[in-house]
């Protein structure tokens, strides 16, 4: 569901912010918190309004190269991670956003986001999923010009002895320690340029080696030809035939993560348990909290923010513990046989549409009265329905994830 502003979301106008949680990042940590959140679970809650800003493609990292979650048992060729996520996000779509956010600010009761394209966004609450590097455009050139080392030591030499003397103007990627093998690269290849990000601690601009991020590769009829480099100085051109991404050198650092964020002295997120950071409503997941993490971690942390996310959401907007999950404990079971699992609705609430077309056959006039702004009680009397028919429809819309309520 590609949106260009928060004004296209489906539910624009209902809230006093844009969206309930925003997930920053379109990784495997991103992909897992956007699918958790809008899927929830097999019997689902009240779905919450959800949203994902992303300024390459969905998948980041996973995109180049394989996925191997626990072994060659469960492994993934090249982007196949990210088509069976796809798959999911297909089927219970949310707003993605194609931006990038420089800065994190936290209000009173929500969140300002700005946008590299100078627009904001406000949220109740962020999961920040970042990842460590911004891969922009480059998987569509991923092994027709893009290539990455991996491996061991060995492994890592043996793909930069054979890959930079066959190309003619090589940029290669990495994080400060990438300036450790400066020599040895420009001894392959006395035209290579190489970059690292900026603010790289032991890393000065000298000769080939820059200080900066990549912003687009350049292509002409479908070959890579060039870059657009970001840098102290401003925007750099590069005449470029090939990108070698050095992953075993990459690393956060401090200042490249969004403005305003609780991060350690060592540029990283800083977390806390249940992926929560020192700032309320604020999480984190995947490769922006601390050393690279395999695919699997970063899911898996991905899924538990959100569902931290969730609850932190759920309980500011309507003061009652979500129930996620069905503890026989919960005061509100009654001869521990059976709890009330659904959201309690009554005739004040507010429904807000999440989709933009209604997924239940029959409910189409109901859908279309669901403004954002008319409570359950007037949408009886609109309606011509009883109480009791008008809150079955509307609990057929919550089991699809179609609809949200407006804060109390």
């Amino acid at each position: 569901m590609q949106s260009k502003t928060a004004a296209d979301f489906p539910w624009t106008g209902s809230h006093p912010w844009d969206v309930d949680i925003a997930i920053v990042g379109g990784g495997p940590a991103g992909l897992a918190a956007a699918i958790r959140l809008r899927w929830l679970k097999s019997m689902p809650p009240l779905p919450l309004s959800t949203c994902l800003i992303n300024s390459g493609p969905l998948g980041g990292l996973a995109c180049l190269g394989n996925s191997i979650l626990t072994g060659p048992g469960l492994a993934f060729p090249a982007a196949g991670l990210v088509s069976r996520l796809r798959d999911d996000l297909d089927r219970w779509p949310l707003p993605i956003l194609n931006n990038k956010v420089i800065g994190v600010e936290r209000r009173h009761d929500y969140f300002r986001l700005q946008l590299e394209d100078g627009g904001s966004l406000r949220a109740a609450a962020v999961i920040m999923a970042c990842g460590m590097l911004d891969i922009r455009n480059m998987a569509r050139f991923w092994r027709q010009g893009v290539l990455a080392t991996f491996g061991n030591r060995a492994n890592i030499f043996t793909i930069l002895r054979r890959e930079l003397p066959a190309c003619r103007q090589p940029l290669v990627l990495g994080g400060a320690h990438l300036s450790r093998l400066q020599q040895t690269i420009t001894t392959l290849n006395a035209n290579a340029t190489l970059l690292v990000p900026p603010s790289c601690q032991g890393a000065a601009d000298t000769g080939n080696l820059l200080q900066g991020e990549l912003l687009e590769l350049r292509e002409s009829a479908g070959v890579l030809k060039g870059a657009l480099l970001k840098t102290d100085t401003g925007l750099v051109e590069k005449q470029v035939d090939r990108v070698i991404i050095e992953f075993n050198s990459l690393e956060l650092g401090r200042g490249l993560l969004p403005s305003g964020l609780p991060c350690l002295e060592n540029g990283y997120l800083q977390t806390t348990t249940n992926c929560r950071t020192t700032i309320s409503g604020l999480f984190g997941a995947g490769d922006c909290t601390g050393p690279p993490f395999a695919a699997l971690v970063a899911m898996g942390q991905g899924a538990e923010a959100a569902f931290a996310a969730y609850d932190y959401v759920h309980r500011m907007k309507y003061n009652l513990e979500p129930a996620l999950f069905a503890y026989f404990g919960d005061s509100r079971v009654k001869d521990n046989l059976a709890a009330p699992d659904d959201f309690p609705l009554r005739a004040e609430l507010v429904p807000a549409r999440l989709l933009r077309e209604c997924p239940v056959a029959g409910l189409e006039d109901l859908w279309h009265c669901l403004d954002g702004r008319t409570s359950l009680g007037a949408l009886c009397q609109r309606q011509g329905l009883g109480e009791e028919e008008l809150f079955r429809r509307i609990n057929q819309l919550v089991k699809e994830r179609a609809l949200t309520f407006c804060p109390l």
